[in-house]
């Protein structure tokens, strides 16, 4: 009695399992990624569930940034980080010793323009001092007061 081989649909083999499995891993990720991302940026509530904002489609919207400085001249999260890093640099650092430290030490990654808003707002406020100013493409150094 001979049986009935034909599928409707076709068979999976070892490979294409592997490759599945593979892109799954990817996009777990990029889950993990984006929910550590979240939670550092203050997106999680209370209850340590992500908060996430409805965006009406019709309206224009806008991004509200957090600011370096708050209303009472106090520095807001980014600049108590960069004073962290800072802590962590030698006497004399530049804007790439401050960025090495905020990624390696603090695992708190920021743009480099916003280090240098940092560091410009720290020398006004006699936290820092410029030993050398920035030409060309030659970093400026800075030092701990």
């Amino acid at each position: 009695m001979p049986r009935n081989t034909q599928y409707t649909d076709s068979p999976v083999n070892l490979r294409e399992i592997i490759e599945i499995r593979d892109k799954l891993k990817n996009d777990l990720a990029v889950v993990e990624k984006f929910l550590e991302i979240a939670k550092r940026q203050g997106l999680a509530g209370e209850d340590n569930n992500l908060v996430l904002l409805k965006r009406d489609s019709n309206k224009a919207t806008q991004t509200t940034l957090r600011p370096i400085v708050d209303e009472s001249g106090n520095y807001g999260s980014i600049g108590k980080t960069v004073l962290e890093a800072i802590r962590l640099c030698p006497t004399e650092f530049t804007v790439t010793d401050v960025d090495e430290a905020l990624t390696k030490h603090l695992n708190h990654p920021l743009a480099r323009t916003q280090i240098a808003t940092v560091l410009a707002r720290l020398t006004k406020q006699s936290k820092v001092q410029v030993l050398k100013e920035k030409h060309g493409r030659k970093a400026a150094i800075y030092k701990r007061t």
